[in-house]
């Protein structure tokens, strides 16, 4: 394909220059595109701090066969677009107590949900439904993520109708 330059424009003159100035106006969109595909990046190994509304620790084992064991769950996602209007994917599962940054081999906590939301300041603040989980009846519960980009704090909540789990930690948050 040829490309119109400034030379064509002065040989065709002020037609050429109405051309080239159309050819201009399709670079506009492109930077504004790079805008739109910014993304943010979460990930951490967060404690698990309860796994109902208010209800009982899991760390004294009441729902878990860990008993007395301090729980950590794994989360990790990804969502893109501008500020006001992030949506993306994620997905969490318990930690192989032997190395709390992989997820256990198995585990029926495992899941994976959607999140939609935005950024105010330093707070990423999302909101989705779980896809896919072995837990009965989570599938289709809510999902509520916060994060900070300044300090890498994580808040994650993962339910359905019957309960919900509270998990908190620092990992990492980014814009990529």
């Amino acid at each position: 394909m040829n490309r119109f330059d400034r030379r064509d424009a002065i040989r065709f003159g002020a037609a050429g220059a109405a051309l080239a100035g159309l050819g201009a106006g399709r670079a506009a969109p492109a930077a504004a595109d790079s805008v739109l595909n910014r993304g943010i990046h979460i990930h951490g190994t967060l404690l698990v701090l309860d796994d109902g509304p208010g209800g009982p620790s899991v760390r004294r084992g009441e729902n878990f066969p860990q008993a007395g064991v301090d729980l950590h769950f794994i989360v990790s996602m990804e969502v893109w677009g501008p500020d006001s209007d992030l949506s993306g994917l994620g997905w969490g599962a318990l930690d192989d107590p032997e190395d709390l940054t992989q997820p256990s081999r198995v585990d029926a906590t495992q899941r994976v949900y959607t999140q939609r939301g935005s950024i105010e300041g330093d707070i990423v603040r999302l909101r989705g439904r779980t896809l896919f989980s072995y837990v009965p009846g989570d599938a289709g519960g809510p999902i509520i993520t916060e994060a900070n980009l300044a300090t890498g704090h994580i808040r994650f909540t993962a339910g359905n109708t019957a309960t919900s789990a509270h998990l908190e930690g620092t990992g990492i948050v980014i814009r990529v």
